[in-house]
């Protein structure tokens, strides 16, 4: 019906002029506003030290379901996923996952890190552009930031998981990979155990949220301290309860993933609630400085103002709890 807003109610809509003004412009593919955007994250990024690492990971222990009353996705029952044809048709125990880690220059000893994860087609060239867009912004802030790739190890092809039916599972076994990489970065003595977040995007953010579930967080040794996803899927989410902050970052012309079911999810009781914005006019992967387009018969590109306000807001958070600690 037109003049309604089926989200109206359960999403918090950012109070930001610049969200309006970005729509009213959105025939302008490459304002100046995302120029300066670009060079900032340029200027960020040169100034980071980056290194390519190998990170050992293994699969965690059997756990009960951890969506509940659906033991169909239990991570690692008989219906997981039954691995690339590189793994020939089996999930390997354990292997080896490429990262590249980023540090502000000077950083001594444990530092707050972020792990970035990447969506369904992995770190080509669009999505390590983001990594390094967003990386950049974080590591000028005074975080370190280590880019995890989950599909370049197991011989998965450019488009990645987009077209598998099972990328629910496929978060499940991601979010293996992030708890690996938390305990290398603390083994290392790199990150500040108690300071480490999760940042994803697509099946990266539905991999978060699966990170955040507590079901999750008690099979592993460390924790995250929060995590921040964009545009997840929250199809049997509704009922998860996570053990440290979670923030989500939607678009409202998501036609990937449905923000209506992750705004049903964050009004669900809670002991921690979960806390939203609602980008208007945005589409999925609006953090990306493409043109509006149909990729995998879904529409998208990007919104200056989602992927501008997201990473302040994310900065802005981390900050926040920085001085809480303090």
């Amino acid at each position: 019906m037109r003049g309604a807003n089926p989200l109206q109610g359960y999403l918090r809509f950012p109070k930001s002029d610049m969200v309006l003004t970005r729509i009213k412009g959105a025939k302008v593919q490459f304002p100046m506003r995302q120029i300066i955007f670009s060079i900032v994250a340029v200027l960020s990024f040169s100034s980071a030290r980056a290194e390519m690492v190998k990170i050992p990971w293994h699969t965690s222990a059997q756990s009960l379901p951890w969506i509940p009353g659906n033991e169909y996705i239990d991570g690692r029952s008989k219906n997981f996923m039954d691995g690339t044809v590189e793994e020939k048709g089996k999930v390997k125990a354990e292997g080896e996952l490429s990262a590249d880690i980023m540090r502000p220059q000077g950083a001594k000893g444990p530092i707050p890190f972020v792990i970035m994860l990447h969506g369904c087609d992995g770190f080509g060239r669009v999505e390590r552009k983001w990594g390094r867009d967003y990386g950049g912004r974080l590591v000028g802030a005074g975080y370190g930031v280590l880019l995890l790739d989950s599909f370049g190890s197991r011989g998965l092809g450019p488009d990645g998981v987009c077209s598998d039916p099972s990328q629910l599972t496929w978060a499940r076994r991601r979010a293996d990979d992030a708890y690996a990489a938390l305990d290398w970065l603390i083994g290392q003595k790199i990150a500040d155990p108690k300071r480490v977040y999760v940042l994803g995007r697509s099946n990266g953010a539905t991999t978060t949220l699966i990170i955040m579930n507590r079901a999750i967080g008690d099979l592993h040794e460390h924790m995250f301290a929060g995590g921040f996803a964009m545009q997840p899927s929250c199809y049997l989410m509704k009922n998860v309860e996570f053990y440290a902050p979670v923030h989500l970052f939607l678009a409202e012309k998501d036609e990937a993933t449905s923000p209506i079911l992750c705004g049903q999810m964050a009004e669900s009781k809670r002991s921690i609630p979960v806390k939203t914005v609602l980008w208007k006019g945005a589409y999925h992967s609006f953090e990306d400085h493409e043109p509006i387009h149909v990729f995998h018969g879904y529409h998208v590109g990007y919104n200056a103002a989602a992927a501008e306000g997201t990473i302040k807001a994310i900065i802005s958070a981390l900050n926040e709890a920085k001085k809480a600690e303090n």
